[in-house]
């Protein structure tokens, strides 16, 4: 009786493991549902997004905590890329599109993840071993950059100045001989970077691309963002360029007229168009006014941030990232249970209380990033890959809300209604009709400066029948004092 127990025992532990068996393989053969699938690829997506994002901000802002360092953030950003860069998740995605029985908000994330997947995956090993290289350049010259003693010689002696300051400075300093040394102390940062990594980092960069098919490293960023190549993108700016020209030269003229040839020269030409007026028009932007402006100001519009919260750096200092930028370690995005996760942002501004025209700079550069924090903090999709700035995301597409926005501090209306003196006084019409008329005719070499982006720049300078040149050729097309062209992308961001 006893072996006939054990024997039935056995039998029936066969039977069960049988059916277990038979069970996973069911398991293995069938996929999990598309709700499953996209829930987890979302989650995992998050978290890899948040640890590089923070490790971003700790670097760019110069924190202090010794946790931000820059082979923890290429680190976290290697993951992040790796992540993206999976042949795997593709191919499953691209199984779940051809299912029939998809819901419309399942179909719209799939796609948003074959287009995201799509634009990371590189076939190339050489390829990848290049994007890992210019990762690693991009850190170091980065670091050096944040570390650069800044600066301009000034009545004899060297004075610590950063980019911002000694932009400031050029604009309404009334030494002509201040301006040029500081225009020769922001030139000093060309020479540095070209010295530091930067020619290394666009020779790796340009041998990415062409291991993927494309011409340079432009032309992959353009298509992958914009879904379209460079020379499609220069066949419209060309357009513009030409278009644009006569007025350049019209107004190039008028103001050697009005203000003498040396006022063509690159350290005069900001002051000798508006110097005084920016003067006259500081009092009326006093920067610790300015985050009341933005909110008063945007609450007037109907702008909601959703619940996000915010982290501001609004103060220029040292070793703090010179442009002010705007990201989120937190996207905003509606999670599979039907809540809606807010937004955390980071931005910055560039204040410098104690400089004159700093405050309508830093006031013009927050309501642009907090244009940008209000437009991320309002996407309402069902994944974070929708709310965040890197491709497929279209530059012009994330730039159109916050230079609309950043426009307003121009704006007639808006400065009556806004704009007031320490003692609430608003700024007098005839001071903005005075700017009107100072800046109006000149408002043409402001546009043509936003043309003269480094990826011309390389096309020229940089490359010669695919070969890098030496550094001090590099920067000769950006180096005459009497140019109008300025290069206005950061050789750190990829």
């Amino acid at each position: 009786i006893h072996m006939r127990l054990v024997t039935l025992t056995f039998a029936e532990r066969c039977c069960t493991l049988a059916a277990v068996v038979s069970r996973q393989r069911i398991s293995m053969s069938t996929p999990p549902p598309p709700s499953s699938f996209i829930e987890d690829v979302n989650n995992q997506y998050e978290g890899f997004h948040r640890a590089f994002e923070e490790q971003f901000w700790g670097t760019k802002m110069a924190l202090k905590d010794g946790s931000y360092t820059v082979d923890a953030l290429t680190k976290a950003k290697g993951e992040m890329e790796a992540f993206l860069a999976s042949k795997e998740k593709l191919a499953q995605t691209r199984g779940y599109l051809a299912r029939s029985d998809l819901s419309e908000a399942e179909r719209a994330t799939l796609a948003i993840f074959e287009r995201t997947f799509g634009c990371y995956i590189m076939e190339s090993e050489a390829a990848l071993a290049l994007r890992e290289k210019c990762t690693a350049i991009e850190g170091t010259l980065e670091d050096a950059r944040n570390k650069m003693r800044l600066g301009a010689v000034l009545d004899g002696a060297f004075v610590e100045l950063s980019s911002v300051g000694l932009r400031s400075k050029m604009r309404v300093d009334g030494s002509e001989a201040t301006r040029k040394a500081c225009w020769e102390g922001l030139r000093s940062i060309g020479e540095f970077v070209t010295a530091n990594g930067f020619v290394e980092l666009v020779r790796a960069r340009n041998a990415m691309a062409r291991e993927l098919g494309y011409e340079d490293f432009y032309d992959y960023k353009v298509t992958q963002a914009e879904g379209f190549g460079k020379g499609a993108l220069f066949g419209m700016l060309d357009t513009l360029e030409q278009g644009t020209r006569p007025l350049m030269e019209e107004a190039r003229a008028n103001l050697a007229a009005a203000k003498g040839e040396a006022a063509l020269l690159a350290y005069n030409s900001a002051y000798m168009m508006a110097g005084s007026v920016t003067q006259k028009l500081d009092p009326y932007f006093p920067f610790e006014r300015a985050v009341e402006q933005w909110g008063r100001s945007f609450a007037a519009l109907g702008i909601s941030y959703e619940g996000a919260s915010m982290r501001l750096d609004l103060l220029d200092r040292k070793g703090k990232y010179s442009n002010g930028f705007c990201h989120w370690p937190q996207p905003a995005w509606v999670k599979a249970d039907g809540s809606f996760q807010p937004t955390v942002t980071h931005f910055t501004s560039l204040a410098d209380p104690s400089a004159v025209g700093s405050g309508h700079t830093a006031l013009t550069t927050l309501m642009h990033e907090a244009g940008h924090a209000a437009h991320f903090a309002n996407i309402k999709m069902p994944s974070p890959l929708f709310s965040q700035e890197r491709a497929p995301t279209s530059v012009a597409y994330a730039e159109l809300q916050s230079m609309f926005l950043d426009s307003l501090v121009g704006d007639a209306a808006w400065r009556f209604q806004y704009a007031r003196d320490r003692e609430g006084s608003p700024l007098p019409f005839a001071l903005h009709e005075e700017d009107v008329r100072a800046k109006h005719p000149y408002e043409v070499f402001s546009l043509r400066a936003m043309l003269a982006v480094c990826p011309r720049l390389e096309g020229g300078a940089l490359h010669e029948r695919g070969t890098l040149v030496d550094p001090p050729r590099t920067l000769s097309p950006c180096r005459c004092p009497t140019s109008r062209r300025r290069c206005t992308s950061s050789p750190t961001q990829s």
